[in-house]
């Protein structure tokens, strides 16, 4: 805290970095040594101003630029300090100093700078956009009298919109900060967001703001704004002309115009690129090149055209005339690799070449029968027509069952273009061996070929590699990479006018922000894609894809009826279900918006992907849950079956198998449900217990899982007597447990000496489930049988270097006491990196790891602790992640000493996070807190905590009384936040 309080000066004076700045008042509103002397300081400043315009006349304020010294000061200290709450000090200056009103500064401007709308009436008013190209050009300085005026009439609003005008967005954030959620709030904090560059947190307070004011004018301004900033051109059209449809003034008119450009551009690109494909299409079937210009234009399109065209030609001579494309595609990317391949075509025997390439034309085209592939590949083999079996080998659907072959015939071309393709081959067959760690590792080592740049046609292959590493990384649980690899790709299929990847990469970013929760970014993209064609069913499986997603993405919310409208939309198509409608069928199967021909849709879904799956994966199980969950409703016992089946087929595959792991779970789901529902607690009971491995369950323990709408609660108290609930009552996603659990059950439960907690995701590791006065952990799973006792080995993590850019404040030196038998490892300064970390806990019987922990999804998917850094200056973090795979042989207690440490991610079918992830790798016990923890009171509290457990004392009942006596000099602290997991 000193080391803060010295930059108070330097914050005065505005010398301070806008991070540091920024930091630096939030200090503020917590020291009272800081705030105390912030109070004369800023009495001092507003007093030597004011002897200033005394001395200077009445015009002072007009002479004095944004380069003097106080306006500067005052610009910086005046509203921080008010956000300080102090801002009762600030002296007013006498009202006639400057004409006018707040409304009139606001609106003085006759062009507006802003692009974006503010909800401030007197700013607000039309003027046409437009934006200063000199950098020299000087920003006005803020009128302090007014500012003060607005401050004194408490008109918040005002003030953080005046910031907003002049761009000074650390000062604007500080009294929005002090407004109540409502749409105009939210619709400037979100034109506080695009300042800073992040659209989809701006889209969110958007569409929040739209729910409640559908017809907001700001707010759909604004998102028009923040949708084109992400390049989903035609949902900002459409929202520039819903402002357009307001007829409010000047901004209709600048809505309908932008709403125009943006569809012309859209619908110029998807023109351009159809054109292309279309001449490219001729080109394979025999007829005119493609010209240079299209080369250029669109030069991975070119090449892939390039390559179908040699493969389809009929004879030598054909072959030939494709020599100039060909020498034109190498001469944009280096070296002789498709004329090559034009002469080595060329010299074939085209009397055994000729059927075979019409044959890969019917491939091609979709033509050719399933049943077909196999034969055709053989004869291929046998006529020894590699550049053909090269293209062919593409339609297998398994990866595995030709990687091998595939890479020889690739390396053997020496062509850059297949070496790339391999690598995501490959990678493909690393997923279904369930190898998602390698297919990261292989992706990323073959995108350094790629360099940053987007030009060329291996730009092509490269946004591919991009794209399927966006995939692995959703598999690891990592959206917010995997997001930035799909803005990667999309970057490049952008800069080559790949217009239909970069369609896919549209509906592919949209299905991360899905599966990630963040509902109004996957609407945005989706619906984005679907207006990108103009045809409904033009494209069925892209068809498929959105609207399904989108399916999902309104079921989440609990909003089934436009669920159900999006399936009904996706079946104009014709087409069998795909595997995620097949589950937004089964889901819908207990809501009132089940259809009379949706068990025979699901059968005819259910037999194609059974057909096309690949042997011994995952979907096989995942099959089964899906038709167990839709004929559960209808027909317990055969759904039952069906999903008893499901959880003994996942079984050999869950080491290896994501949707293995989720058949099982999902299943187990559907039986809690179902056995609660018809009041069989019992079964119910041992159901929960089952999923763990554990023993059924005689006295205190509760079972708690939730599925969308639908809850059930399952305990059995200190007798052995057994109590539940069953409701559907709730309308939106879960967002806290408390009063989760009904109160009878609660009151069951205490005379309990402890609780065992199974709780399913998305419950599991959220604090507050129990009322504090009862001792209770997480029962993750059920201890090793017969494990084996190792010698007492305590390992304390402390004194960490944190990474310089992080600008973390130092923690207090650990200072407690060493144990006296000499069993002790401490981790401590440079030395305290991940690697070292983990390799010291694996004999390790107790775990103290004091540091900072934060929530950052560019690293990690839940929280990390900050250790640190690698001697190459590179990894500080220790996630989750580097969990997997670790053993604790010494089964320890962990102590997570770090802010949200136990703060988790939680999905359908696995909470992800440190604590569950220190438990699985074989931790006994972890402690951890899912908020911030004032670092002057962790030892106080844990020590004493620790001390108990080693003693023997069971640990949720440690872990109890020492909440219970903290609480009572300490209401409210963030000891409530502590949670045990064992």
């Amino acid at each position: 805290m000193s080391e803060l309080c010295g930059n108070l000066e330097r914050f005065v004076d505005g010398e301070l970095a806008p991070v540091d700045a920024e930091n630096f008042r939030h200090h503020l509103t917590r020291c009272e040594r800081c705030e105390a002397r912030m109070k004369e300081l800023v009495a001092m400043e507003l007093l030597a101003d004011d002897a200033v315009g005394a001395s200077a006349g009445p015009a002072s304020d007009v002479v004095r630029g944004p380069s003097d010294w106080r306006r500067k000061t005052w610009l910086m200290v005046v509203p921080l300090a008010l956000a300080a709450g102090v801002a009762t000090l600030v002296l007013m200056p006498r009202t006639d100093s400057l004409p006018g009103t707040p409304e009139a500064f606001l609106a003085q401007a006759s062009t507006r700078g802003l692009e974006a709308r503010v909800t401030h009436p007197g700013a607000d008013r039309y003027r046409p956009y437009e934006v200063m190209r000199s950098e020299g050009a000087a920003t006005q300085p803020l009128p302090m009298r007014e500012m003060a005026l607005m401050e004194e009439a408490g008109d918040h609003r005002g003030v953080a919109v005046a910031f907003l005008l002049r761009g000074e967005l650390g000062q604007a954030s500080a009294h929005l900060d002090k407004l109540p959620s409502s749409p105009d709030a939210d619709t400037d904090r979100a034109v506080l967001a695009l300042q800073r560059g992040a659209p989809e947190e701006a889209l969110a307070l958007l569409e929040r703001a739209l729910k409640e004011r559908p017809q907001h004018p700001q707010a759909l301004w604004n998102r028009g704004l923040a949708l084109r900033a992400l390049g989903l051109w035609l949902k900002a059209a459409e929202s520039f002309e819903q402002v357009a449809a307001l007829k409010e003034p000047g901004w209709s008119q600048e809505g309908a115009e932008r709403a125009r450009q943006l569809r012309e551009k859209a619908e110029q690109e998807r023109k351009d690129w159809n054109g292309t494909k279309q001449d490219c299409d001729r080109m394979v079937a025999g007829e005119a090149l493609l010209s240079e210009e299209q080369v250029d234009a669109r030069p991975g399109l070119s090449r892939l055209c390039f390559y179908d065209a040699l493969r389809a030609a009929s004879s030598a001579e054909r072959v030939e005339t494709l020599r100039p494309l060909a020498v034109w595609l190498d001469r944009k990317d280096g070296g002789t690799h498709l004329e090559d391949a034009v002469r080595r075509a060329a010299r074939r025997d085209f009397a055994a070449r000729a059927p075979l390439a019409a044959d890969y034309v019917r491939l091609t085209r979709g033509d050719m029968k399933p049943a077909e592939l196999e034969p055709f590949l053989a004869r291929l083999r046998d006529a020894r027509q590699e550049d053909i079996l090269l293209g062919a080998l593409l339609f297998v659907k398994d990866a595995r069952r030709s990687e091998a072959e595939y890479r020889a015939l690739a390396m053997d071309t020496r062509d850059p273009w297949f070496a790339l393709l391999t690598e995501e081959q490959q990678s493909q067959a690393d997923v279904l061996r369930g190898q998602t760690t390698r297919a990261k590792e292989r992706l990323t080592t073959a995108l350094r070929a790629c360099g940053t740049g987007g030009g060329g046609a291996l730009n092509y292959r490269c946004l591919e590699l991009q794209r399927q590493l966006a995939h692995v990384e959703s598999l690891l649980h990592r959206p917010v990479d995997a997001r930035a690899r799909a803005l990667s790709a999309l970057e490049r299929a952008r800069s080559g006018k790949e217009w239909a990847k970069e369609l896919r990469l549209i509906q592919h970013l949209g299905q991360i922000a899905r599966s990630h929760g963040d509902l109004s970014l996957a609407r945005a993209y989706m619906e984005d894609a679907l207006l990108r064609m103009p045809e409904p069913c033009s494209d069925p499986n892209l068809t498929e894809a959105a609207h399904t997603n989108l399916a999902l993405a309104f079921y989440r919310i609990h909003d089934f009826a436009s669920a159900r409208e999006q399936l009904d939309h996706v079946a104009r198509c014709g087409q069998p279900p795909s595997l995620p409608r097949a589950f937004v069928l089964a889901d819908l199967a207990h809501t009132p918006y089940r259809r009379e021909g949706d068990a025979e849709l699901l059968a005819r879904g259910l037999e194609s992907l059974r057909a096309s799956g690949p042997p011994q994966s995952g979907v096989g199980p995942l099959l089964s849950h899906i038709e167990g969950r839709f004929v559960i409703e209808q027909d317990r016992r055969r759904g039952q079956e069906l999903l008893r089946q499901a959880i003994t087929e996942a079984l050999p595959l869950l080491g290896s198998d994501g949707d293995a792991r989720k058949a099982r779970a999902y299943s187990y789901t559907s039986l809690i449900l179902d056995a609660t529902k018809h009041g069989e607690l019992e079964r119910a009971l041992n159901l929960f217990a089952e999923e763990r491995a554990l023993p059924a369950t005689e006295k205190c323990t509760l079972g708690v899982t939730v599925d969308d709408e639908r809850t059930a609660v399952v305990a059995r108290d200190a007798g052995g007597r057994l109590v539940g609930g069953f409701s559907t009552g709730r309308r939106e996603p879960l967002s806290t447990v408390e009063g989760l659990v009904p109160t009878n059950i609660v009151d069951a439960l205490r005379v309990c000496p402890s609780v065992d907690v199974l709780a399913r995701p998305p419950v599991q590791g959220q604090a507050g489930l129990l009322p504090p006065e009862i001792a209770w952990t997480y029962r993750v799973g059920a201890p090793p049988s017969n494990p084996v006792e190792l010698p007492t080995r305590r390992l304390v993590v402390a004194d960490v270097v944190s990474p310089a850019e992080l600008r973390m404040p130092t923690l207090r030196t650990w200072s407690a006491r060493e144990p006296e038998d000499g069993a002790f490892t401490m981790l401590t300064g440079p030395a305290a990196t991940p690697s070292r970390v983990l390799a010291a806990m694996r004999d390790a019987t107790e775990v103290q790891i004091h540091a900072h922990g934060i929530v950052d999804p560019d690293v990690a998917d839940g929280s990390l602790l900050v250790l640190s850094p690698e001697v190459d200056g590179g990894r500080y973090a220790l996630t989750a992640s580097d969990l997997q795979g670790q053993r604790l042989q010494g089964r320890p207690v962990v102590l997570l000493a770090a802010c949200h440490a136990a703060y988790s991610k939680e999905y359908f079918h696995e909470t992800f996070g440190l604590p569950v992830s220190f438990i699985e790798a074989g931790a006994r016990a972890v402690l951890a807190a899912t908020r911030e923890i004032p670092d002057a009171e962790v030892s106080e509290f844990f020590e004493p905590v620790l001390a108990r457990i080693r003693e023997g004392a069971p640990a949720a009942i440690v872990l109890r009384d020492a909440r219970q006596d903290w609480l009572r000099g300490r209401p409210g602290s963030w000891v409530l936040q502590v949670l045990l997991f064992e």
